[in-house]
């Protein structure tokens, strides 16, 4: 994460990501789903301010119109930190948070939980806590099942209901073209619909905890595996209620894009790009035919964080 910080004031750029893979395994007891998913990070990110001040947690939003109230991750993250400074027997402190935003929200790219992470780790700096890592990240699990990667990546397996991250070395470069079709889309819902048509076919576990990463499979998916045959499980679930999107991913692919898939439940689709030329002659060909718009995003090789 780049930071800029003078006194008691802290500025950082939280990442985007997309998912390279996505399996959905199975529906857990709590109602949430073990996955098994390759993350990366893009260079597409927002932007938080920090500023102390007195015991308070202030937060102003700009470029959007998500809510600043108690019901935004980042307020959640700047609360809970708050609290278990408390329960640690610190002095409580304050911090106006200014969020711009530039990830598109609900779009399957974890601007919120990226927004989330940021925020813990530039209060536990500006706030001094030094608390390590891991303990952050554990918080983080607590407010978004993708909040712990960003505490890890830029390129990392994530399994469980998300909240188990195993790092790995980059293993791609270039550039990502994003797709940013103006259609928001319920992650939740999603799921459900993903629900119905596997029907019996999802097989609901009891287990107490998810099973661990390196039980998953005996094999990673190779990078060429990867590229040539892109696995999303939710994907389809979003193509059947916009359809539309079906030949916004036939023309990246057209273009010269590789890999081309929806981000999470979407609807932001990517293709990889090694040349950065034909990656902006395509973002321009789309946004010229297609009125979509789009982001040329670097592939971070090393974490922001």
């Amino acid at each position: 994460m780049s930071n800029n910080s003078q006194g008691n004031t802290l500025r950082l750029q939280s990442p985007a990501k997309v998912n390279l893979y996505l399996r959905v395994l199975n529906q857990r007891s709590d109602g949430y789903h073990n996955l098994h998913s390759l993350f990366q990070m893009v260079g597409l990110y927002d932007q938080l301010r920090f500023r102390e001040i007195p015991e308070v947690i202030r937060l102003k939003i700009e470029n959007s119109t998500l809510a600043d109230d108690a019901s935004n991750l980042v307020s959640q993250a700047a609360t809970l930190l708050q609290k278990e400074m408390l329960a640690a027997g610190l002095p409580q402190k304050g911090a106006e948070i200014i969020l711009t935003k530039n990830i598109p929200e609900s779009a399957g790219l974890g601007g919120g939980s990226s927004d989330a992470a940021a925020t813990l780790m530039g209060l536990n700096r500006l706030w001094s806590l030094d608390w390590p890592l891991d303990r952050l990240a554990t918080l983080g699990a607590r407010l978004g099942s993708d909040v712990p990667f960003f505490f890890y990546g830029p390129t990392a397996w994530v399994s469980g209901r998300g909240t188990q991250v195993e790092t790995i070395n980059p293993c791609l470069s270039g550039w990502m073209v994003l797709l940013h079709p103006e259609i928001s889309v319920s992650t939740a819902s999603v799921y459900a619909e993903y629900n119905k048509k596997i029907g019996k076919k999802i097989r609901l576990t009891k287990a107490q905890q998810p099973p661990k990463i390196t039980t998953l499979d005996q094999k990673w998916p190779s990078l060429a595996a990867l590229i040539q045959a892109p696995c999303n499980d939710l994907e389809q679930v979003t193509l059947d209620a916009y359809p539309q999107l079906i030949g916004l991913k036939a023309k990246l692919k057209a273009l010269g894009g590789e890999g081309v898939m929806m981000s999470g439940s979407g609807p932001s689709i990517f293709g990889l790009f090694r040349d950065h030329h034909k990656a902006k002659a395509a973002a321009e060909n789309i946004e010229k035919t297609e009125a979509i718009k789009t982001t040329i995003a670097e592939i971070l090789t090393q974490s922001p964080f």
